[in-house]
């Protein structure tokens, strides 16, 4: 098993400066957790990292000859199903699904006609197939609550695939719950530009809705990065980056959401404006019965998550990280063990959240029910016992 450690005991996440950033280029070969760590998760910024996939099997089987193996994925996976976008369309700035047989979008893809440009992603081949190993989560992503969570309590996860030919792209947008985002190209290569936070403010429209795709010539005073991603590369996505990517060659790559300490005030502060905006959008209904609980199905409409599930979330981690500081053996994906200091940050961050949280109008009011009270007050105080 492998330990992931920081070096130093850290307490807070530093206030965010995005004014002279760059985006570095790492050689996964010689990257360190703990340097990664310190330089660009707790920083928010933005990288590139070289060597990653070059001993996954999937950068083995699924490519051939330089190009995708459409023949293995045939074979091994031809009569799954995988949600497919339609790039030609777009509706609320988003393309429209479909599902399709692998087998039939590998025929698609393999054709030199393509009347539609289609786009198989969020595919959760790793759940559907647990037994096939053909990725290993890099180590300097292994802190991943969002999957740690899903993974234990066998629900969905944020693990996916993706498969598209040139020219295929994703709209401009901010990943789910401002969490992070990792993406590893097994063949193939990914145009991305990218916006430190606060810029995105200056594209959009009097209503506030953003472009599907960003014109540096239309917007001449935005400041962004444009990022080529090739095979072997992985991107680092930090929380609030809004991005969009293009294909320029027949693509594969695997890509994880993924929030922990580090970005856990970014989600939090993502889930208070967007109930706000709920809130605000059906303002004249505040005074009826059905008001909060009508906000927290909207929430989990537009955001993930409601405010019950919120909590759940963290306090099943600050449970977690209370029996890991107890000694408990608990994995996430199976190989990653946490090393005390980064425990300690995790509580840290947890108990600070959850101080906000009991400060929140909806903690405040009946809309809990005395249980879920209880479990934020518990994990507060075995919270405060380990780090006196």
């Amino acid at each position: 098993m492998n330990e992931i450690e920081i070096g130093s005991e850290q307490t807070c996440v530093p206030e965010p400066d995005y004014t002279n950033c760059l985006i570095s280029v790492q050689n996964g070969s010689n990257l360190s957790y703990d340097y990664f760590f310190e330089d660009f998760i707790l920083n928010n910024l933005p990288c590139v990292v070289k060597n990653v996939s070059l001993d996954w099997n999937c950068s083995k089987q699924w490519v051939k000859n330089g190009d995708i193996n459409y023949e293995h994925f045939i074979i091994e996976y031809g009569d799954l199903e995988a949600p497919v976008a339609n790039c030609n369309k777009l509706n609320f700035n988003a393309h429209p699904k479909q599902c399709m047989k692998v087998k039939d979008y590998m025929s698609y893809l393999s054709s030199s006609n393509k009347d539609e440009l289609l786009y198989l992603k969020d595919w959760h081949l790793r759940r559907l197939k647990p037994d096939d190993i053909f990725y290993e989560v890099p180590k300097i992503f292994a802190s991943d609550w969002l999957n740690e969570y899903a993974q234990d309590n066998k629900e969905d996860d944020f693990m996916f695939v993706y498969i598209g030919p040139k020219g295929s792209w994703t709209p401009l947008h901010c990943d789910v719950y401002s969490s992070y985002s990792w993406s590893v190209n097994i063949v193939g290569r990914k145009k991305w530009i990218m916006f430190p936070p606060g810029e995105e403010n200056k594209l959009k429209d009097k209503f506030g809705n953003l472009p599907p795709l960003f014109d540096s010539k239309t917007y001449p005073n935005v400041k962004y990065f444009e990022v080529t991603q090739d095979k072997g590369d992985a991107i680092f996505v930090p929380s609030g980056w809004h991005h969009q990517v293009e294909n320029t060659l027949d693509t594969i790559s695997i890509n994880h959401n993924f929030i922990n300490g580090s970005n856990l005030e970014f989600v939090w502060e993502a889930f208070k404006n967007n109930l706000s905006s709920v809130e605000n959008e059906i303002k004249e209904f505040s005074n009826t019965p059905c008001f909060v609980s009508q906000c927290q199905r909207m929430l989990k409409v537009v955001f993930g998550m409601d405010y019950t599930a919120f909590i759940k979330f963290i306090t099943y981690i600050g449970e977690k990280r209370v029996q890991q500081c107890h000694g408990a053996k608990l994995y996430s994906f199976n190989k990653f063990l946490l090393g005390i200091n980064h425990l300690k940050f995790d509580l840290h961050i947890l108990i600070k959240i959850l101080y906000q949280i009991q400060q929140h109008p909806l903690y405040q009011s009946d809309y809990l029910i005395p249980d879920e009270k209880n479990n934020v007050e518990d994990m507060i105080n075995n919270i405060k016992v380990l780090l006196n």
